[in-house]
């Protein structure tokens, strides 16, 4: 069975509540799943987060560039438009593409 990040946050918030520190909570982890545990950095990042009230186990959202933004059709076009005309705005790239400011 392959453990998903949610899986591991979930260990990890299991350790936190049992209120073992980062270091043994890692190596616990490494222990159990070797080179398949989180890094030192992923774990005291979530104890950071729980420590912070967040205890929400599912992927949470994070701000940046949309997944619909990299595509390799909307790649080739941005550059077909650059290679055309090198003083292109952003705008006119919006217009041809159809996607948002923050994706550019």
């Amino acid at each position: 069975m392959e453990l998903t990040r949610e899986h591991f946050r979930a260990i990890i918030y299991h350790n936190f509540r049992r209120g073992l520190s980062q270091n043994k909570c890692l190596s616990e982890l490494v222990s159990i799943y070797d080179v398949e545990a989180p890094s030192q950095t992923t774990i005291y990042r979530w104890y950071a987060e729980f420590r912070r009230g967040c205890v929400s186990l599912s992927t949470v959202y994070s701000p940046g560039r949309l997944r619909i933004a990299v595509t390799p059709e909307n790649i080739a076009a941005v550059r077909t438009i650059i290679l055309g005309d090198r003083h292109v705005t952003y705008e006119q790239i919006l217009a041809v593409i159809s996607i948002g400011m923050t994706a550019v």
